[in-house]
């Protein structure tokens, strides 16, 4: 393999290192902007993102509706940019998250919103980029430079931040999230399991990546993952989604990843996989966190056992996910950091 393959391993297994200065260097940032967010009691969250930044934004708007209960909505930068349309803000906290921090299209929605009077946040690797320049605070996600073209640390210090800023809105102490280092290192102790499990899919690949509640934001991202470094189809669904129609897409030689992140996400994907076994397809399951018996079935897994909640457990089920692509990419004969056609920074207007 190549100098990148090697680079991207090791950004992938920097990760719990990226976590554990997060939750020592970012605390009191993240303490400030949530007693933003009390004194101002925003109408609404809006969360504003590209590629894998809006997978971690829909993470974000998984925490802050179901742990906080505040409205979240995920904005739409193009109404603004291409038609000079977007929504009256002032109500609002604008967060902007992004890698680079220099898409076009983000950084205006956030200068936008600050115009207007919302209060505005950056979550973003690079402090001295535009997109930090224009927000009223900065949460470094301090994960040291990201070279490899797929966006791993980043994505996971990203989905840290957020889950700090949720868990200091009710409990500024934010304990629950002390054991997410120890978490994503046991995941990373699993990538002999997930070369197996890449060899158990087989070259057909995965035609369909599907989580319901927590466990559909690692899916989203896991399926981009997949995309990027094997080519792989890997379309992602929310598990009530694909019963409602894709499921008709099951046959002999389809196979279909199930996320499970432990609580009320579990249910459902024991239920999805033995509807695709039902139908003559093939489904596996990547699990993280406070996991039940599987139900009913022997089904390939990938899985680590973690004392994480529902809510923070799709961190270390993304890294489980992180490193079944880049296997399924080998298996495959593929570099997996050396996408065809993509480049580091993809700025859209």
């Amino acid at each position: 393999m190549s100098a990148e393959f090697d680079r991207l391993v090791a950004e992938i297994f920097d990760q719990p290192a990226v976590i554990q200065r997060l939750l020592d260097g970012q605390a009191a940032a993240v303490r400030e902007i949530a007693s933003v967010l009390a004194r101002r009691e925003s109408a609404a969250v809006v969360l504003v993102a590209r590629g894998s930044s809006d997978n971690a934004a829909v993470y974000g708007r998984y925490l802050f509706e179901v742990c906080n209960r505040r409205l979240t909505s995920l904005a739409a930068p193009s109404g603004l940019t291409l038609y000079g349309r977007g929504p009256r803000l002032g109500s609002t906290t604008v967060i902007g998250i992004s890698q680079s921090g220099r898409g076009e299209d983000v950084v205006a929605y956030l200068s936008e919103a600050r115009r207007q009077g919302a209060p505005t946040v950056a979550i973003v690797n690079d402090t001295a980029s535009p997109l930090a320049k224009v927000a009223d605070h900065v949460l470094a996600c301090d994960a040291g430079p990201e070279l490899s073209i797929p966006a791993t640390k980043t994505v996971t210090a990203q989905m840290t931040l957020l889950a700090m800023l949720s868990s200091a809105l009710d409990q500024p102490a934010m304990d629950e999230l002390q054991g997410l280092p120890a978490a994503v290192l046991s995941a990373l102790e699993r990538r002999n399991a997930a070369a197996q499990l890449a060899r158990a899919l087989g070259s057909g690949g995965v035609g369909a990546v599907i989580g319901r509640g927590f466990a559909f934001p690692p899916a989203l991202e896991i399926a981009l993952k997949l995309k990027e470094t094997s080519y792989t189809h890997a379309e992602p669904f929310s598990a009530a989604d694909f019963l409602h129609g894709p499921i008709a897409l099951v046959e002999a030689g389809y196979s279909a990843l199930l996320i499970d992140v432990g609580g009320r996400s579990s249910q459902s994907a024991f239920e999805v996989a033995h509807a695709i076994a039902a139908r003559g397809g093939t489904p596996a399951l990547l699990r993280a966190g406070q996991l039940l018996p599987a139900e009913g079935g022997a089904f390939a897994s990938l899985a680590v056992e973690a004392p994480i909640a529902e809510p923070f457990a799709p961190i270390p089920a993304l890294v489980l996910g992180q490193l079944l692509a880049i296997e399924v990419a080998v298996m495959l004969g593929l570099d997996p950091a050396r996408p065809r056609y993509l480049h580091k920074v993809t700025s859209t207007r």
